[in-house]
């Protein structure tokens, strides 16, 4: 039984370490990077570049029976994957490519995104040039960690964010907001709440919907992710949702592809997209491959909450448990735990 994989962020590494020492499976990941990187943590390397390495772990390190093809795919079909250098047959397929973090803006000069740690040590190097302004565009997880990150390391930078929505975290309850907020004034951060920046005119130039004009050096842009599902060929059009997503059903397969599964954040599902969602797709998306290769039924997704945890700095945080919050020195340390442990599953 031939399994490829495709991509090798956290569904597809913990897909690909659950089913390698399978027997009567052939693995095959395919990533254009020979790592797999805890991402959440990408963004403490624009204050300390040297934290990459603890972030990385080569897939060789942990994969010692799956094939490893470190090229980027071309094209999905539904019998066949072509990547830069090869055809590749198989019996079933994992998508998991995860998502993309556009800038909606026309121009896109002095703005970044931190998707990964080789991003944001790009922007460590920015700030250390002449810059004293810099602009955070979105209050979720991610720019609310790159605040208390730029806040706690860098203060001699003006910090100021641009949320379109009237409290920081809002999809989260309201006291985790406070806490976020009082965190961040406290450290000297600015808010412009329930504005968007639509335009970037001129090199520190930045407009808002409202019409307000915002002058800093660099912005760093936090706010929405996307989908790139255009490598799938020949496939009925009705498998990807309005947003580009693919659709799956109870077994994670993909909607009339039964050979293909899909995992992570490109899959349709209503719930967070975070990286403990995708580890709980891979551990399901892996039983039901066993269950296929034994003939058995395959089990059916469940969804639920997870809890999540916001980084504020190095040593605090704030966890979210349902409608329960803690924060501080506990959240922090239980923000590093998580790292740890993910970490230590593929050392």
């Amino acid at each position: 039984m031939k399994v490829v994989i495709i991509g090798g962020g956290f569904c597809g590494a913990t897909l690909a370490k659950e089913l390698d020492n399978e027997k009567n499976m052939i693995v095959s990941l395919i990533d254009k990077n020979p790592f797999f990187e805890y991402n959440p943590s990408a963004h403490k390397c624009i204050t300390q570049p040297g934290y990459q390495k603890n972030i990385r772990v080569n897939f060789n390190h942990f994969l010692k029976n799956t094939i490893i093809i470190n090229e980027s795919v071309q094209e999905v079909t539904p019998s066949s994957i072509l990547t830069d250098n090869r055809k590749i047959d198989f019996d079933y397929a994992v998508i998991c490519t995860g998502c993309t973090y556009p800038i909606f803006l026309p121009k896109t000069e002095h703005v970044y995104t931190v998707p990964r740690s080789n991003e944001a040590k790009e922007v460590g190097k920015r700030l250390k040039e002449d810059v004293k302004k810099v602009i955070i565009v979105g209050g979720g997880y991610i720019g609310t960690e790159i605040a208390a990150e730029l806040a706690k390391k860098r203060n001699d930078l003006e910090v100021l964010m641009v949320h379109a929505h009237d409290r920081l975290l809002e999809r989260g309850p309201t006291s985790a907001s406070k806490h976020a907020k009082r965190f961040l004034q406290n450290n000297g951060v600015k808010f412009i709440f329930n504005e968007k920046i639509i335009d970037h005119p001129s090199e520190k130039k930045y407009i808002t919907k409202g019409g307000k004009e915002i002058k800093a050096d660099i912005c760093i842009w936090c706010a929405g992710i996307a989908v790139d599902a255009s490598f799938i060929k020949d496939f009925r059009a009705d498998i990807t949702d309005k947003t580009g997503r693919i659709k799956v059903n109870e077994s994670l397969q993909i909607i009339n592809y039964p050979q293909f599964f899909a995992g992570g954040d490109i899959t349709n599902i209503l719930e967070e997209k975070t990286a403990r969602k995708a580890e709980l797709h891979a551990h399901l998306i892996a039983e039901n491959l066993k269950r296929i290769r034994d003939d058995k039924l395959l089990k059916q997704y469940k969804k639920g909450k997870s809890p999540m945890i916001v980084s504020l700095g190095d040593n605090k945080g704030i966890g979210q448990f349902g409608r329960f919050v803690i924060s501080g020195f506990l959240a922090g340390y239980g923000k590093w735990l998580v790292e740890w442990w993910t970490l230590r599953q593929f050392l």
